[in-house]
């Protein structure tokens, strides 16, 4: 454990005080019961903060601490006790606990917390009366374990289970002929694992043997990525490895994989498949996806192209022969089939998403998987029956998660390859046979990934040196083919042929890249988040609804699949106007009409939110379905946020990506490389605003590689320094420009920036192109996406000519990742990209190499980068990668180069923006003090200007606060009638009060209430957000509902004129949870921001006593005090 010692007296008083607030409280015993497993909870959190172990659950974290304190048993299972009994409360409000239960509650956590901070044992080990008293017989075939001791030379595992309680069991592994397939995932097990035991037997000395081992089961595996494992010559978990920097090309091998599940998907649809023609169809994949056709290099030339048409018509014909033909004779209806339909497996550790499925209602009839190949037959191609390893294997994985979500037999479901390359009538269809020994493999193959994983987010550069050894190692694959040994070879050549400086760089990355995907899947270390993908399944779904983690009780009202994707209305029926959803993002919709319906009990479907508001939502599919059984058999549904691989996965490849670029752009990027400039420097005289506007553009347009513009808030970094940049190379030069930004918000600014510079006031500027999607996009800019441009063309060649003669690219450096093949066709002189320091570096990193010159635009003092890790894991010691100033993985390229520049005076390569036209100077000067060294000017002259409103209610102290004050601190310290930590009900109804005075003041001053500019509301959490909205729709004034109340990171690039601040800060860990310090701890970023929306008046309420503890918030108290 690594409790400070300093800490742990300060942190003992705290929470036994927090105990005994909440036993004298005067909320329900219920809600008493359900804090204290909140208490529970997040001490542990705080008790393993620094272990190297993640853990899925709270049950994982008391097993891990009573190990480690060696608490007494019977007090380890009331600890559980008091989890398992939460849970049961928080299932229904109806469920109650009695007076007996919440003492016994009471006493344990008390002395849980003496042990751990006091070391003072006092508990007394008696037989406690715990929950399960007549436990029930384990289910053998589906066992959840927390490894505790490895015994090697005995080859047992000792473990405890959820269900299986006050005991621990004993796992015999290496049974030969049941388990022994395992042998190569226990040889690297390790102390405080989970695993999965299926389909177990208990021998006579009272051993489980179980017939599977899933390792760590929450991190689930991509079963498509997982089959490529499996190739004819050999089988290893280290393809999976090689793969995740792979580049995937757009090559017509890919395209016309694409196009064969086109066809499949419009011939699935359609009432009468055999009467669709190709060229129509073909027409329609080419609208689909335009640019893909158009940059596809191996189609460039018109014999290649015709030579793919030629494929693709007899890919067409293929399939519509086996959906018309062979789906009839094979019981294969297409009107119960289901599209593309996705599945999470926790049993296995698998997540998929099918091509095609056929879903019995019932056990009785099987079920039919048909996965689609467009490739060359596996060989020998005589044989009609043969089925490719890697395909094999993907069927028999998606046959897996069948089995583990819906519980139906083995059986009862039959797995078939659709080959659409063959051209024989019944050689399309083929089946995939199931055996158990292909299943180990599979599941010894996907702990072997997991393993390599784990072994990643604990190690270290050597850790990583030994992975891309064994994976240039040809023994590890088998009877490698001169392909793979040519491919191998260049992979070892790109390793081999950097610096020792690159490659501690690359693999510090990789290491920095695991543990983040490793939390992002099975768990973080945040106190108030759930952004784990395991975190659907292991917190509680009412915790999840609380927090408006997910949307419940959707009832569909209409299905429109009428025109090219499919779209379904949803009405809400909540209470609720708040919403955690934003339109353009994907998420996760399954039905939801029991408690224990989740994600695991049935398919989910990906859609893209549409429409939202408090009364209806509108998703949309990419894939329509003929079959609408599926939702017309539930009534209830259920949203939540899809939590996505590809960000990862792409980062990966752009680290690779970079390795692979001029050694020259390498030591650019890396910092041990000067950046060139022609700039010459002036004299240190003082500039007025516009000619220290004038020195940065001059400066940014004479660099040769880079140039760093640091913008605090307020300074016009994209309203003034983006335009002005946009303007000048476009009309002065011929340079191809890429315009990149972090959000879609962000880009729909610089859309703006583009039609001022083009003095376009109608907003139908075309000299641009915009890369992204209609949903993400303002509908001002549409009319630019590539998708709609595209859509007007009449050939490639016509849209080739688009693309060519446009010099100006937009989107967000996800849309521009997406899309790698825009390099390919256009070649780009300049990338300017804004919010840089919101972009980690391995984000962009690939992308860099490719221009010319990049501009990037940033504030590393306000909102950086999102990462999961902690900062002690994200740290980097290593003395090489401090020589190019790189401590922190989790900060944004940006950032790094400044201070590289800094440290090395290359003064021609950045500069800072000092002219501030948002605040009044009262409210700029204390960031302008504490967090920007004094350089802040205002830039016009109302921002000096004295507050004058006239008063009408002298005795009311909220009058007298707006009109008088520019900057307030209202302080509240009681938060007794308070459920919820996340909840403030003071501080809504005086937020409430203020929004209602300021209206009044307005109309009594004569000055317009604009309800969208006007007045900002910011607080913390979505819980003390929806109260809020709660409380200003309960003053029935129309003005205040349209007021954007959010958090902070929502509100960065956003202003008022007036700003309110609801701390929300209820006991002093939240603290933590609200602060964002840079590295040397003098900047809190998110503090920052939000003292720095306000053009007018900052309003600030909380809990004095708490805030002074954290020293910036105490001087930020003592600069308001002082204004008095």
């Amino acid at each position: 454990m690594h409790l400070l010692e300093e800490n742990k007296e300060k942190k003992y008083q705290e929470i036994i005080t927090e105990i005994e607030k909440n036993n004298n409280s005067e909320i329900s015993l219920r809600e008493k019961y359900i804090q204290i497993k909140r208490i529970l909870e997040r001490s542990c959190k705080e008790i393993t903060t620094k272990e190297a172990l993640q853990f899925p659950s709270l049950f994982a974290r008391l097993v891990y601490i009573s190990q480690i304190y060696k608490l007494p048993q019977s007090l380890e299972w009331e600890l559980q006790n008091i989890r398992v009994k939460s849970s049961f409360l928080l299932r229904n409000e109806q469920n109650i606990i009695s007076q007996i239960q919440y003492n016994s509650s009471y006493e344990s956590i008390n002395n849980f917390i003496s042990i751990i901070y006091a070391s003072q044992n006092t508990y007394r080990d008696e037989n406690p009366q715990l929950l399960n008293k007549n436990e029930k017989t384990p289910n053998l075939d589906y066992i959840r374990i927390q490894v505790i001791e490895i015994d090697r030379d005995n080859e047992v595992i000792t473990g405890v289970s959820d269900s299986i309680s006050h005991s621990t069991i004993c796992i015999k592994y290496n049974v030969k002929n049941i388990n022994d397939a395992f042998n190569q995932t226990i040889e690297r097990l390790w102390i405080g694992a989970q695993l999965n035991l299926l389909e177990c037997k208990i021998d006579k000395n009272e051993n489980y043997i179980p017939k599977f081992i899933v390792l760590e089961p929450d991190y689930l595996i991509d079963a498509s990525a997982l089959a490529e494992c499996f190739q004819n010559y050999g089988r290893s978990h280290l393809h999976y490895f090689r793969r995740k920097f792979e580049q995937t090309a757009n090559s017509q091998h890919i395209l016309l994989g694409n196009l064969a599940n086109f066809f499949l998907d419009e011939l699935i649809f359609s009432d009468t498949p055999e009467l669709l023609e190709f060229n129509d169809v073909f027409l329609k994949a080419f609208k689909d996806k335009p640019f893909e056709f158009t940059s596809c290099n191996d189609i460039k030339q018109t014999t290649d192209f015709r030579a793919f048409m030629v494929k693709a018509r007899t890919q067409f014909a293929n399939i519509q022969r086996v959906i018309t033909h062979d789906f009839p004779l094979n019981n294969i209806d297409t009107h119960q089939c289901t599209l593309e339909p996705s599945f999470f497996s926790e049993k296995f550790g698998f997540q998929g998403r099918l091509d095609l499925l056929q879903l019995s209602p019932d056990e009785n009839n099987n079920s039919k998987i048909i996965e689609l190949k467009s490739g060359g037959l596996p060989y020998p191609k005589e044989d009609s029956g043969k089925i490719a390893i890697n395909h094999e294997v993907q069927t028999a994985i998606y046959r897996l998660i069948i089995q583990s979500v819906f519980g139906y037999d083995e059986k009862k479901i039959t797995s078939a390859i659709l080959y659409s390359a063959a051209e024989n009538s019944g050689e399309n269809l083929r089946l995939a046979a199931v055996y158990k020994t292909l299943e180990k493999d599979i599941i010894n193959i996907r702990n072997l990934i997991v393993t390599t994983e784990h072994d990643l987010y604990l190690g270290n550069s050597q850790t990583v040196e030994k992975l891309f050894s064994d994976i240039c190692n040809l023994e590890n694959y088998g009877r490698t083919p001169n392909f793979f040994i040519n491919r191998i070879a260049d992979f070892h050549k790109t390793i081999s042929n950097i610096t020792e400086i690159e490659k501690q760089y690359f693999f510090r990355y990789i290491i920095f890249l695991a543990r983040e995907l490793y939390i992002q899947k099975v768990g973080d270390d945040y106190f108030e988040s759930s952004r784990s993908t395991a975190s659907l399944w292991n917190t509680e779904f009412s915790d999840r609804l609380e927090s408006f983690d997910l949307i419940s009780d959707l009832k569909i009202k209409e299905i429109d699949d009428t025109e090219r994707d499919m779209k379904i209305l949803f009405e809400r029926n909540t209470s609720s106007d708040f919403i955690n959803f934003r339109e353009g993002e994907i998420c996760i919709l399954y039905p939801h009409e029991e408690i224990t319906d989740s994600v695991l009990t049935n398919q989910i479907l990906k859609g893209t939110i549409a429409e939202i508001s408090p009364t209806h939502i509108v998703l949309r599919f990419r894939y329509k379905q003929k079959n609408k059984i599926f939702f017309e058999k539930y009534s209830s549904w259920a949203i939540e946020h899809d939590k996505l691989d590809h960000a990862y996965t792409n980062m990966y490849k752009s680290l690779y990506t970079f390795l692979s670029s001029p050694a020259d752009k390498r030591e650019t990027l890396l910092g041990l490389k000067e950046p060139q400039s022609l700039y010459s420097q002036t004299s240190d005289k003082q500039y007025t605003k516009e000619h220290k506007q004038d020195v940065i553009i001059n400066k940014a347009i004479k660099s040769k590689d880079y140039f760093l513009i640091v913008g605090p808030p307020g300074t016009g970094k994209t309203s003034i320094f983006a335009r002005r940049l946009i303007e000048h190379y476009y009309n002065n030069t011929q340079d191809n420009i890429l315009i990149i930004a972090y959000t879609n918000r962000a880009v729909d600014e610089l859309c703006e920036s583009i039609n001022q510079a083009f003095s376009c006031n109608n907003k139908e500027c075309d000299a641009y192109i915009r890369i992204g999607t209609e949903l993400s996009c303002d509908h001002h800019y549409r009319h630019r996406l590539l998708q709609n441009i595209a859509d007007k063309a009449k050939s490639r060649e016509e849209l080739r000519e688009t693309l060519a003669k446009h010099r100006i690219f937009i989107g967000t450096l996800a849309s521009i990742v997406g899309k790698p093949e825009i390099f390919d066709i256009k070649k780009f002189n300049l990338s300017i990209i804004d919010e840089a320091s919101q972009i980690l570096e391995p984000q962009i990193i690939g992308i860099l190499p490719k221009v010319d010159k990049f501009i990037m635009i940033g504030d590393h003092k306000q909102l950086s980068t999102i990462t999961l890790q902690s900062k002690d894991k994200a740290r980097s010691n290593n003395e090489l990668l401090n020589i190019i100033k790189l401590y922190d993985c989790g900060e944004s390229l940006f950032e790094r180069l400044y201070r590289v520049c800094q440290s090395n005076k290359w003064e021609q390569a950045y500069d800072t923006l000092v002219y501030q036209g948002r605040m009044h100077q009262t409210l700029a000067e204390f960031p302008n003090k504490l967090f920007y060294d004094n350089i802040l000017l205002p830039a016009n002259e109302w921002q000096k200007e004295q507050l004058s409103l006239e008063i009408t209610d002298y005795q009311n102290i909220y009058e007298k606060i707006v009109s008088k004050k520019r900057l307030e601190f209202i302080n509240y310290n009681d938060n007794s009638n308070t459920v919820s930590d996340k909840v403030n009900y003071k501080e809504a109804e005086i937020v409430a009060e203020l929004s209602k005075t300021i209206l009044k003041t307005y109309k009594a001053n004569n000055q317009y209430f604009d309800p969208l500019k006007t007045l900002g509301i910011i607080t913390p959490y979505r819980n003390q957000i929806a109260l809020i909205k709660h409380k200003l729709h309960e003053t029935g004034i129309p003005e205040l509902q349209n007021i954007m109340i959010d958090t902070v990171e929502r509100f960065q690039g956003s202003q008022r004129e007036i700003i309110i601040l609801s701390f929300c800060i209820n006991k002093p860990y939240q603290l933590d949870f609200f602060c964002n310090l840079n590295n040397d701890e003098t900047v809190d970023r998110k503090l920052n921001v939000a003292i720095t929306r306000a053009r007018q008046q900052l309003f600030l309420i909380g809990n004095e006593y708490i805030l002074v503890q954290n020293p910036i918030y105490k001087k930020l108290i003592e600069y308001i005090k002082s204004l008095q």
